[in-house]
């Protein structure tokens, strides 16, 4: 029953957020939606996913939404309706064409068994991290790159917007004591991340919350000089241990057994100061 309302108000809430005339309502449709993901991944059992949306797509996007809405004149956009079908036509055409190749898949075969199978092989005891940073590193690089360009990207517009400012005593306070526990916690999900629920994505996205409210609060931190280098730490520390490895003759980003743990740990610590500099940055529009 439970799951049947949260997939219920799910859909509502992302029918609203595309079809809404008012911008401000479908944002808070769309925060709705984020949150609404998150608590459907906890059901799903995999609260690391759930983390991640519920930060980045209930938390910072809902603040970078507002932001970019601050002070500017949207003209309502009427657009017909087969262009918004299109879409979800196409992709439930391919979700029945995919249906019974999924369907026949052998159960030895599956991806959660030859995970499963390998994990004592990778360094870490999450299976989620020996996915994402061993069995298929590459595409975590890649993510790593398009966060990084993206955040370039921003700052290459150079757009200044107007901020929000709550420049409230209480808040300012709470704010101030509150951040150095979320920057502890967060760190903390981190280095969890290798052995059981957590990772650099969720505490680096947790931080970067945590640096926001400052933000808002008036006490933004300047990283001043030292910013570029945060930005692209997680790139080139990335990047440099799967070089090194190559060179050695173990190939790009093949980690050795015995330094498997030490070099996903170092991944995961660059990626979690850089992923919170980067949304930061993203936030703030500027270095």
């Amino acid at each position: 029953m439970l799951d049947l309302l949260l997939g219920t108000l799910l859909l509502l809430s992302a029918l609203a957020s595309m079809h809404s005339r008012d911008t401000l309502r479908s944002g808070v449709f769309f925060l709705s939606f984020g949150l609404i993901s998150g608590l459907v991944w906890v059901r799903l059992s995999a609260p690391d996913v759930a983390m991640v949306e519920i930060i980045l797509g209930a938390g910072i996007t809902g603040v970078l939404i507002f932001k970019l809405m601050k002070g500017v004149n949207i003209k309502s956009v009427r657009v017909p309706a087969y262009r918004k079908l299109w879409a979800g036509v196409v992709s439930f055409l391919f979700f029945l064409w995919m249906l019974p190749y999924i369907r026949n898949i052998p159960v030895e075969v599956r991806v959660s068994a030859l995970v499963s199978e390998n994990l004592p092989l990778s360094g870490v005891e999450s299976p989620v991290t020996a996915v994402l940073l061993n069995f298929r590193g590459y595409d975590t690089l890649l993510e790593v790159g398009v966060i990084t360009l993206a955040t370039f990207g921003v700052l290459a517009i150079g757009t200044r917007r107007e901020v929000y400012l709550w420049k409230d005593p209480i808040l300012q306070s709470v704010s101030r004591h509150f951040f150095p526990l979320v920057a502890f916690f967060s760190l903390y999900i981190t280095y969890l991340g290798a052995f059981s629920v957590g990772g650099a994505f969720q505490g680096g996205a947790l931080l970067a919350g945590g640096l926001v409210l400052l933000a808002l609060s008036g006490q933004a931190i300047n990283f001043g000089r030292i910013s570029g280098l945060l930005l692209l730490l997680s790139l080139v520390i990335f990047l440099g241990i799967g070089t090194l490895y190559a060179i050695t003759g173990n190939g790009f980003l093949t980690f050795p057994i015995d330094l498997a743990t030490p070099s996903i740990i170092l991944i995961e610590l660059s990626i979690w100061l850089s992923t919170a500099v980067l949304l930061y940055t993203a936030y703030r529009g500027r270095l």
